[in-house]
């Protein structure tokens, strides 16, 4: 589930809440995927007119989210979102363009992939990224 928001300059910077275990257990996810046992989230927070990005991880996708937007608020960030989560065996990542003030999640097999993703998604809800769209955070399995 990807999400995208208006954002300002963003600087690309981690603050890493966990580490992903993968366990097997068929979800009925994409093609290629596997459920993992543990639930990952990628977010963004505003600091000071830089996009901050964080990871958090959760027994549950709820979990993971609410987690890594308590990890950038904790941190004194606002505008704090959960861009992309997954508990399957897939690469998410938050994607940010300084040009067209967009932050997007997404999710797939690499980084690049789930980079990618994010760009789609954003075109799909009419909030297209800036030829200058960067991962800012990401994590794979």
């Amino acid at each position: 589930m990807g999400r995208t928001r208006k954002v300002w300059t963003f600087v690309a910077a981690g603050a890493v809440a966990g580490g992903v275990s993968t366990g097997i257990a068929w979800a009925g996810g994409p093609a290629g995927t596997v459920e993992a046992d543990t639930s990952v989230a990628v977010g963004t927070g505003l600091f000071s007119n830089s996009i901050v990005g964080f990871t958090a991880t959760g027994a549950t996708n709820d979990e993971a989210e609410a987690k890594v937007i308590a990890d950038c608020q904790a941190a004194g960030g606002v505008e704090c979102t959960a861009d992309e989560v997954t508990n399957d065996n897939l690469c998410i990542a938050s994607v940010a363009s300084d040009l067209a003030d967009i932050v997007a999640g997404g999710a797939g097999p690499t980084v690049e992939a789930a980079r990618q993703d994010a760009l789609n998604k954003a075109i799909a809800q009419g909030t297209p990224e800036g030829p200058d769209a960067v991962v800012v955070v990401s994590a794979c399995p």
